[in-house]
């Protein structure tokens, strides 16, 4: 296609057309025409994969150009996919997720760097219905962490890969209970990080404990030092290990019928 055909295509049509591309190209369609220069910022949806660039340098100047543009303009942003196993720059990652949240983000998928956490605001955001929080099995530190308490009163769906999830004073963690909306919740290979006070070979007990909760998947449990205690009265589908769960075959999941 011509690019004065292309520049003559309707606004919708033209932001159609940048969503199947890399950033790097949609930040590059600016110089095609005046009326390009600012279209790239109203894409609601963002794919950022270090795979797409390379080296890390570049994918950092493309991400802070990225936030720095948008940040001139009330763009609003519905969907996040952010992918950097690898050590990345703490300023640029906080800066993006903070802005990406401050923008009424609706879905966030990140596969968080090795040398970094998710910033606070992530946990207390009443936009996000979708979090995926993956971190690489390098990250022996797991600084991709869940706190005790979560503010997310419009999640729905909530997958934890790797993730370390913070425990209280007993070693006991019960972080779902105010998601008032979850319905979908994976854990795959998550472990406890305790405070100094609880013993180094305290078993901990995750509580999951949701009354909207329709769905729950456990993977990986073959090194997982904990126990769980489940009470989800609409629980409709119960996979324990690719398996549906069987209270004979898992032992350490213990199921409440009252609260």
């Amino acid at each position: 296609m011509k690019r004065d055909m292309i520049s003559d295509l309707p606004n919708t049509i033209l932001l159609h057309i940048m969503s199947f591309m890399m950033i790097k190209d949609i930040v590059q369609t600016s110089i095609l025409s005046k009326r390009w220069k600012n279209l790239w910022k109203c894409l609601m949806d963002l794919k950022l994969s270090t795979f797409d660039f390379n080296n890390a340098r570049i994918f950092g100047e493309c991400i802070s150009g990225i936030v720095s543009s948008r940040s001139k303009g009330n763009y609003p942003l519905r969907s996040l996919d952010f992918h950097r196993h690898s050590p990345f720059q703490h300023k640029i990652f906080t800066d993006l997720i903070t802005h990406a949240i401050s923008r009424g983000l609706v879905i966030l998928k990140v596969v968080v760097p090795t040398n970094l956490g998710l910033p606070n605001c992530v946990f207390i955001s009443h936009s996000l219905t979708t979090l995926h929080i993956s971190s690489s099995s390098y990250d022996y530190h797991r600084r991709a962490r869940l706190p005790m308490y979560l503010d997310l009163p419009a999640l729905t769906n909530l997958h934890l890969d790797n993730v370390k999830i913070e425990t209280d004073h007993n070693g006991h963690a019960q972080p779902f209970s105010t998601c008032t909306k979850l319905k979908y919740l994976s854990i795959d290979k998550c472990y406890f990080i305790h405070i100094k006070s609880v013993p180094f070979d305290v078993k901990g007990i995750l509580h999951i404990m949701n009354v909207t909760l329709t769905d729950l998947t456990i993977k990986d449990t073959s090194h997982t030092p904990s126990n769980y205690v489940i009470f989800a009265p609409n629980l409709i589908s119960f996979e324990v290990n690719d398996s549906p769960f069987h209270a004979s075959s898992f032992p350490w999941v213990k199921i409440e019928h009252s609260s």
